[in-house]
């Protein structure tokens, strides 16, 4: 018989709080980060339609390609990163799935998007997750609390029978640089666990749902009472009738260390009422609220950087301005040739070849290719090119030439020669890359339509990856 098996959620969670706490950290004792990630800008020659950029490929000839034509790469950090789950903005009107502990509230579509709306934001960036709706009614109240009047459970009960847990209330800092249209953050670190939820253990019960209303119910002549059964303890409720019919089920104590939970009516004296049925989902472990990022099925990352202007670091700047450039993508665990062996771990690098050249006329251009031919007599490849470079910038002050996909072995004291602006310029100094070429692992490519650099302009990008 064939083995059945599955990758659990929680493999998901660990990996996303890896990239969260980890893209950078040194273990005690050694140089070399767990992880180290890399954003990196690449690609300045125009696509076929520049409006309709290329879908980018796996195959290894584009993967080196996009190596070759990378001229910057910017350290990201935890305040460049953080999980991240669907926006899912409260709307009046809408019927909500409910918390139920022995649903598969994560299940995704094809475009790992989750199945269920089972949490919202509201207007106050406050995000409840949904304990009850109703038996499938609308939501009419947008649930919300102020801080000071939260009751003691942190639920809000509306008047259209929804009932909602407060989990957490998104921070500025991180709505401003990783909440868009699509996602938003979820709340990690000092907020994880909750401090608002900490006594739950195994699992608390924050709500009993009544599923059938049953008929018949006296409660003057015949009190009822819910008794709660299960592996936990502490759980304690309160029965609302309403026209002789079991309505809602309010929390007394939420309990404490449950993992399954069952509940009955039961009526002292003259057994008048009948057919009421109510549910008592549990908690996850440490209650609702304790890990919003296990609990809310995030699967996703954010990963925010920007870079303004020319990224100038003690003088030296990084990025040039008088460019355009159509590839973002990132580079986790490159190393450096003065890190070797351990990964790179400077803020910025430089990933261009710096030709210094003579003074003279004609100013090489962007995109245009430049070369170098063998004008050794003797060498069996005299007249032959021995050197190529695409054209990055190039500075007419300092003599500087920056070039990207480069191929071949540059001659000092030889001409280049620019292929478009017919330039030719004597080679005197070549500074190469810090960064060692084609190290690291290109997680990420995406391709765009030419992006114009400025020097008082700031690019920022925002890549969501998923597991």
């Amino acid at each position: 018989m064939a083995n059945q098996n599955i990758l659990t959620y929680g493999f998901k969670v660990t990996q996303l709080k890896q990239d969260y706490y980890a893209p950078s950290v040194f273990v005690a004792g050694s140089n070399n980060p767990l992880q180290s990630i890399y954003c990196f800008l690449s690609w300045i020659d125009p696509w076929s339609d520049d409006n309709n950029p290329p879908l980018p490929t796996e195959d290894q000839q584009y993967i080196k390609n996009a190596f070759k034509n990378m001229f910057v790469a910017k350290q990201l950090t935890s305040s460049n990163i953080i999980p991240v789950i669907r926006r899912i903005d409260w709307t009046t009107g809408t019927v909500y799935d409910y918390y139920q502990d022995n649903v598969d509230m994560f299940a995704v579509d094809s475009n790992n998007f989750l199945l269920k709306s089972f949490y919202i934001k509201n207007r106050y960036d406050q995000v409840f997750k949904c304990l009850w709706n109703n038996n499938g009614g609308q939501s009419t109240i947008e649930p919300f609390f102020q801080p000071g009047t939260y009751n003691t459970n942190n639920v809000f009960t509306g008047t259209d029978g929804y009932k909602w847990k407060y989990i957490y209330t998104i921070d500025v800092g991180n709505k401003i640089k990783f909440m868009d249209s699509v996602w938003m953050p979820v709340s990690v670190g000092v907020n994880t666990p909750n401090p608002i939820s900490s006594t739950a253990g195994i699992g608390s019960i924050d709500a009993i749902n009544v599923i059938t209303s049953g008929s018949n119910y006296d409660p003057i002549n015949a009190p009822i009472s819910i008794v709660i059964t299960g592996d936990g303890s502490g759980a304690s409720a309160n029965v609302v009738v309403t026209g002789n019919t079991i309505t809602d089920v309010t929390i007394g104590n939420p309990g404490s260390n449950y993992s399954y939970a069952n509940v009955t009516f039961v009526t002292s004296g003259t057994q008048v009422g009948s057919g009421a049925v109510a549910i008592a989902p549990v908690s996850p472990i440490g209650g609702h609220g304790y890990d919003p990022m296990s609990e809310l099925g995030c699967n996703h990352t954010m990963f925010a950087v920007e870079f303004n202007g020319t990224e100038t670091i003690n003088g030296v700047d990084y990025v040039p301005i008088d460019i355009d450039y159509r590839q973002v993508g990132l580079l986790i665990n490159p190393m450096a040739i003065d890190t070797f062996p351990n990964f790179a771990n400077n803020a910025i690098y430089d990933l261009t070849t710096q030709f210094t050249v003579a003074s003279g006329f004609g100013v090489y251009t962007s995109d245009e290719t430049v070369i170098q031919k063998d004008v050794n007599a003797s060498s069996p490849t005299f007249g032959q090119t021995i050197f190529t470079g695409t054209v990055l910038s190039f500075n007419t002050s300092t003599n500087v030439l920056k070039l990207i996909n480069t191929s071949g072995t540059p001659l000092y004291n030889s001409t280049v020669t620019g292929l478009s602006s017919k330039t030719s310029r004597t080679l005197l100094n070549v500074t190469t890359p810090n960064l060692i070429k084609f190290s690291g692992y290109v997680s990420y490519i995406e391709n765009r339509s030419g992006v114009q650099r400025s020097v008082d302009g700031i690019e920022q990008f925002k890549f969501v990856l998923g597991y």
